[in-house]
């Protein structure tokens, strides 16, 4: 997961795009010791909608900017990324060799985005399924207007409804996120507890109304 530190992941035109992966790798590179991180080519990115699209990266090629949500692959060192600022970042891995990348918002929760590219990797390539959730807005800031949270508590249950710290109504989209994963019998084997909102370390768009974005990568690396 990029982090302020490591530079703007949004997705503007193809050669912003280029410096803003190429300052990425290195930072990366600088505060992980010993990540080998894949050329700028081998990089695919989403133009996001809040949906539930999802779009295999194959061998040969990469995605730049297609509309969609959600990223998959078999293939070896092939860069998925998601931009976020307070969204979900998911990250799916497969028994059997597949990863995807999801972009998870109120919407595309919604939507389906999750369910929708585990279905797929379970249709492609079926196997034991294991969940990553990445930093994301908290329910300490994310507050949410009572009618609008009655409905996801109808669809999630009372897990989702959450408080504020200033004593409002909020959702817990990790509430919602996790009780997705347990209906698809995905295991949760790391989350990421940081509220965008509250942590300097990552830019929120609730917090500041900034465009900039940090991203959730993910690629395969064979033995």
């Amino acid at each position: 997961m990029s982090e302020v530190i490591d530079g703007d992941m949004a997705v503007g035109d193809l050669k912003t795009r280029e410096k803003s992966i190429q300052e990425a790798s290195l930072s990366l590179v600088e505060h992980n010791a010993g990540l080998a991180v894949p050329l700028s080519q081998h990089w695919s990115f989403l133009t996001q909608i809040h949906g539930s699209e999802n779009i295999e990266v194959k061998e040969n090629e990469s995605v730049f900017g297609l509309e969609g949500d959600a990223l998959f692959t078999t293939q070896e060192r092939k860069v998925l990324t998601i931009q976020v600022a307070d969204c979900v970042p998911v990250a799916l891995i497969s028994d059997c060799g597949a990863i995807a990348v999801i972009h998870a918002g109120w919407k595309g929760l919604l939507n389906g985005v999750i369910e929708n590219v585990s279905k797929v990797l379970q249709d492609k390539f079926p196997g034991s399924q294991s969940a990553v959730i990445g930093p994301h807005i908290g329910p300490c800031c994310y507050e949410y207007g009572r009618k609008d949270l009655d409905s996801f508590i109808e669809l999630f249950g009372v897990s989702v409804a959450g408080v504020t710290d200033f004593s409002t109504d909020s959702l817990n989209l990790m509430a919602i996120v996790q009780v997705i994963l347990e209906k698809r019998g995905i295991e949760l084997v790391f989350r990421d507890d940081s509220c965008t909102s509250c942590d300097s370390k990552f830019w929120s768009y609730r917090a500041s109304g900034t465009q900039k974005r940090q991203s959730l990568l993910a690629w395969i690396e064979k033995n």
